[in-house]
């Protein structure tokens, strides 16, 4: 009896993984698009950061519908039609996380490139997941390929990049996937895409998996700050450093619990105490709060199902950062004119 129940079993287990790869297999056939092996990952190793794979050209693309972009990586692992082994001191560096490295977006929509219209000067687009640590490894990685850095405009977001900063290595900025299965699903296999594409676009699917929790609404799942003094001063002091090393201006990326949450007046003290630390030590600071907030309706600027900027927001900040560095003064800036320092 107890054979026989254990070949029932193997026998259906067996089906089943048939019956799953035959699904698979016709579902990267008749749906392409949703075939994981051509969409982008960060997975290439460059010393302690992860870029893209170097010459590769893939998607991006969101199960919601936010986006479906194109991802081309030049020879360094970086999402950039130019080389950044060619920078000079004349030309403007954007350094960040997954907001400047235009998530979500075309490039030509990053407001890197839009920068470079403005401006007439070249902008390199120097990003990648991580954190004030991982900016200060991307800087050094630009160097050693042998890029002459001046202008650098370094986008810190408020969601995620502040931190304790003892010495310990940067971290891989990850808010963008869910827990670990879904992420393996996510990365393998096109039927899980399809059937997450097909619930999240439809309303009465997608409120059912809200309501048994296997969505979690964007809003609800971004990161929430604690405040705490050390922590602003440790992430000012190495924007300070920074500071010291090349001609910087940081450009502050609001966390969208500013806006909504209960955790608002947390976020509003951290935020301006950042503003303030920064200041206090000399750096020079764009303020992207007061313009997204100009309207009335800051969020807008972001896609709907995703924390990050859409093409709006991207022109937001360019437009900002163009004015700043034209005028030479700065939302905040509490030393020489961010465009006539020279270092």
């Amino acid at each position: 009896m107890a054979r026989r129940l254990a070949l029932a079993t193997l026998t259906v287990a067996a089906a089943i993984f048939v019956g799953l790869g035959l699904l698979e297999g016709l579902t990267r056939l008749l749906f392409p698009a949703f075939d994981p092996s051509g969409r982008f990952e960060f997975r290439y190793p460059a010393g302690s950061l992860t870029l893209g794979q170097p010459g590769t050209h893939t998607r991006q693309a969101k199960n919601t519908g936010d986006y479906d972009v194109a991802v081309r990586i030049n020879r360094h692992g970086l999402r950039d039609d130019k080389d950044i082994a060619e920078a000079t001191a004349g030309d403007l560096v954007v350094v960040g996380d997954s907001f400047a490295w235009g998530w979500g977006v075309e490039a030509p929509d990053r407001f890197s490139e839009r920068l470079q219209v403005l401006t007439g000067r070249r902008a390199y687009n120097l990003a990648t997941p991580t954190d004030l640590a991982g900016y200060a490894a991307l800087l050094d990685y630009a160097q050693s390929l042998g890029a002459r850095i001046g202008q650098v405009v370094l986008a810190v977001c408020l969601e995620n990049d502040l931190g304790p900063y003892d010495g310990g290595e940067e971290r891989t900025e990850d808010r963008t996937q869910g827990p670990g299965w879904k992420q393996w699903l996510t990365e393998r296999s096109a039927t899980y895409l399809l059937l997450t594409t097909v619930i999240h676009q439809t309303p009465r699917l997608k409120a059912l998996a809200v309501g048994v929790g296997a969505i979690v609404p964007n809003l609800e799942g971004m990161a929430r700050n604690v405040y705490d003094p050390a922590v602003i001063d440790a992430s000012a002091d190495m924007l300070q450093a920074l500071a010291t090393r090349y001609r910087l201006l940081v450009l502050l990326i609001p966390s969208r619990a500013l806006w909504i949450g209960d955790s608002r007046a947390t976020e509003d003290r951290i935020h301006q105490a950042l503003v303030a630390a920064l200041i206090g030590r000399g750096v020079a600071v764009l303020d992207l709060r007061p313009p997204l907030e100009a309207g009335g309706t800051p969020l807008v600027y972001h896609f709907a199902n995703d924390g990050h900027w859409n093409a709006r927001g991207h022109r937001l900040a360019a437009e900002a950062i163009a004015m700043c560095l034209a005028d030479g003064i700065c939302l905040h800036n509490a030393g020489t004119p961010t465009g006539s320092t020279t270092r």
